[in-house]
């Protein structure tokens, strides 16, 4: 090409321009700050947005230690359906487009690996409560603990889909040429830290550092669970157990006794346009693994 000279033959040679510019290295580098723009820069700005409406629609108003039943339908609609999977389906759809991440490693499986990874993770969250009553370390009954992982259910989804279906997906694919081993502990670590924070700052009350210890080892253990299995429903199951076992002492009874029908439509509306969102991407994207790769 006029205005190009090559200098050597072969793929992994560069090419400068008559004034000495290394043509490739500058292409390269382009690409690097593109990745980092869409793969770390443009996650970051909407975890920055997810905290700050945390702590306006609910930490700063002790949402759910102080209940209002108006509240949480706002921080629902707000928090959870818009900026907690809207804005997040958003940004996915781009990655899809660039080839970064695909339906696989964000967890949008087809619908009987789903039934059987949520409810082989039911069951397992199931036992794990009847454990803990039997052993005293549980003081609540079914039915309340039915209510209580309802009244969570919508945050657990938000912070799946912005921890790990977002950032995750998003910081894996960055290092990725890294390696597994890699990929998965840097993944690991930085989208438990969100997710401490992110809790820590949504429930905010006395005992903070003990709060975002608690949250950081839920986060890994969600974190380790979502990358293993890759199942967006079954991980939000994992993080509303985890929400209920450490935050049942903390919230007002008023959500939980008697059985309020805004709780319930929260729930509803939370876990229904994430169905919705499932069935998009199931009917537009598709995955196709190939043998070996």
């Amino acid at each position: 090409m006029k205005g190009y000279q090559g200098i050597g033959a072969g793929d992994g040679e560069n090419t400068m321009d008559e004034s000495g510019v290394n043509v490739t290295e500058v292409l390269r580098q382009g690409v690097g700050r593109s990745a980092g723009m869409s793969l770390i820069l443009i996650p970051l700005v909407i975890v920055i947005i997810w905290l700050l409406e945390n702590y306006l629609l609910a930490g700063n108003t002790r949402l759910f230690r102080q209940a209002s039943l108006t509240g949480l339908a706002i921080y629902t609609v707000i928090g959870v359906v818009l900026i907690g999977i809207i804005v997040p389906v958003v940004r996915i759809r781009a990655a899809f487009l660039s080839g970064a991440v695909n339906m696989f490693q964000i967890g949008f499986w087809p619908l009987r690996r789903t039934v059987a990874a949520v409810g082989l993770t039911a069951l397992a969250g199931y036992a794990a409560f009847a454990f803990l009553g039997m052993s005293g370390h549980w003081g609540i009954d079914r039915l309340t603990g039915a209510v209580l992982f309802i009244l969570m259910l919508p945050t657990a989804i938000a912070a799946v889909m912005i921890c790990w279906v977002l950032v995750g997906t998003h910081v894996q694919a960055y290092v990725r040429s890294g390696g597994v081993v890699v990929s998965v502990f840097t993944g690991v670590l930085l989208t438990a830290l969100v997710f401490a924070l992110s809790m820590t700052v949504l429930f905010a009350g006395a005992g903070f550092r003990e709060m975002v210890v608690q949250f950081f080892a839920a986060g890994c253990v969600a974190a380790f669970f979502f990358f293993a299995v890759r199942d967006v429903w079954a991980t939000i199951i994992v993080v509303t157990f985890s929400l209920v076992v450490l935050e049942n002492s903390r919230i007002d009874p008023v959500y939980l006794v008697p059985f309020s029908p805004v709780v319930a439509l929260c729930g509803i509306l939370s876990a229904g346009v994430l169905v919705g969102v499932h069935w998009h991407f199931s009917r537009h994207y598709t995955t196709v693994l190939l043998p070996g790769k």
